[in-house]
């Protein structure tokens, strides 16, 4: 029976028990695999946006404690480091030209100054009433600071400074607190065409908004210089011989330049008059002030003829190649400053060490001094002397203008002398007569003589 039940089982209905799929599991498995299709196709890649955002937006308190360190970090530094150091470049890369300013020697230990400079700056920035120290130089870069204290210090007044802005530093009497390193600096100043200045400030107090800053400055600036008051020279001049009661016999204008942009006021001033070795005279400026550019004070003096006779052979040695060109070759060197009468010994510390030259042309100078024969001196020329003894008072030495006149005729040197002869009605010339006659000899006799330098010039 057991193995009838068996043989009797339906080999298509076990075949089916066994593994055949039935119709709805195959919708089943079907069904699944769409849903697998649609939800890849729903979940595309996010973009590179997406995910940084997604990323902040899940880990965004770690991020807030990293920029909160960072800030402790870094802020301290841009303020307190960074800054400041951008703003010591732009203090340190200030020209700070000085494009005018005055300076009056007004008193013996104190001088009266003003500056005019400029400010560069990027930003708005207000800077408080800054003390400026005034240095000479070091003279050389290794190892030498320089001295140890100002010559001068100024006072810059608070000021606002946006870009380019010029700084006005008022007119002040200001202590000297150097004197000998001033008398170095402003022989420099007077010999040079351009020279340096040291400029120091401590503590330099900045404002920029809200923020408050201190720096320290630390500047060579260059400043226009005298040169040596090159192109010095005599405008006019004229003698009165004999002098007034004055004593002074000689008066003009010259010329001084002032290269710089810088004015300067000197009071009273003196020069002597040198050729070679040998002082041929006194000249004296009253209220002396060099602006910018050229000027033309007034001088009045005494010229020393009587140094120019027992001179002359030490002169002459002085003067061969300027009298080659027909000039004479003279200096000035400074003799005394003094301002409401009180000496200014820094000043005289600068002119009395300088020897300026200027020529003047022989000619001009003789006839010059020969129309300060022929007007007379005397109480404002009232009173006439006899030329012959003049010139021999004045220059010292009587025989030999006698044998320089015995050119212009014996008569005329009898009339000069007073010693007519024979018929005095006559032969007598009048001093006016005589000096005209004279002076026509002699200013025609100098005429040649420049003509024919100028012909040899040419």
């Amino acid at each position: 029976m057991a193995g009838s039940t068996h043989k009797g089982v339906d080999p298509s209905t076990a075949h089916g028990a066994a593994g055949a799929p039935r119709p709805e599991n195959t919708l089943d498995d079907a069904s699944s695999v769409d849903d697998g299709v649609n939800e890849k196709a729903q979940a595309a890649p996010l973009t590179k946006g997406q995910k940084v955002k997604a990323h902040f937006k899940r880990w965004w308190w770690v991020h807030a404690i990293v920029a909160a360190v960072l800030l402790i970090i870094l802020l301290p530094i841009l303020f307190k480091v960074i800054i400041p150091a951008i703003i010591k470049s732009i203090v340190d890369k200030q020209d700070l030209p000085i494009t005018t300013g005055a300076l009056n020697f007004t008193e013996p230990d104190r001088l009266h100054i003003t500056l005019d400079t400029s400010l560069d700056t990027p930003l708005p920035v207000n800077i408080d009433t800054l003390p400026l120290a005034l240095y000479e130089p070091p003279s050389n870069t290794t190892g030498d600071d320089g001295p140890p204290n100002p010559f001068l210090t100024l006072q810059m007044p608070g000021s606002y400074i946006n870009h380019a802005t010029n700084v006005s530093i008022p007119d002040r009497l200001t202590t000297i607190t150097d004197k000998p390193q001033l008398i170095r600096w402003f022989n420099k100043f007077f010999d040079e065409p351009e020279l340096q200045l040291r400029i120091k400030a401590h503590d330099m107090s900045l404002h920029l908004g809200s923020l408050h800053y201190t720096v320290d400055m630390d500047k060579t600036i260059r400043v226009p210089g005298l040169n040596y008051l090159k192109g010095f020279g005599v405008v006019d001049m004229s003698f009165t011989i004999p002098p007034p009661a004055s004593g002074y016999n000689m008066n003009g204008h010259l010329t001084i330049p002032n290269a710089g942009v810088v004015g300067l006021g000197m009071g009273n001033v003196s020069f002597n008059i040198l050729a070679g070795d040998i002082n041929l005279g006194l000249v004296h400026i009253d209220n002396l002030y060099l602006a910018p550019g050229n000027n033309s004070p007034p001088f009045y003096g005494e010229f020393y003829f009587d140094q120019l006779v027992p001179n002359l052979s030490a002169i002459l040695k002085t003067q061969e190649a300027a009298l080659a060109d027909g000039m004479l070759e003279l200096h000035t060197s400074g003799n005394s400053t003094f301002y409401n009468g009180k000496r200014i010994a820094y000043s005289e510390g600068v002119l009395n060490n300088k020897r300026i030259p200027f020529r003047v042309p022989v000619t001009s100078l003789l006839l010059d001094v020969l129309s300060g024969v022929l007007q007379g001196g005397g109480d404002h020329g009232q009173t006439k002397l006899p030329i012959l003894d003049t010139l021999g008072d004045v220059l010292g030495n009587k025989t030999l203008f006698e044998n320089m006149l015995d050119h212009f005729g014996k008569e005329v040197v009898d009339a000069a002398n007073g010693n007519g002869g024979g018929d005095k009605g006559k032969r007598a010339v009048s001093m006016t007569g005589m000096g005209k006659k004279v002076g026509r000899s002699m200013k025609m006799n100098l005429l040649r003589l420049g003509l024919r330098s100028w012909k040899a010039k040419v």
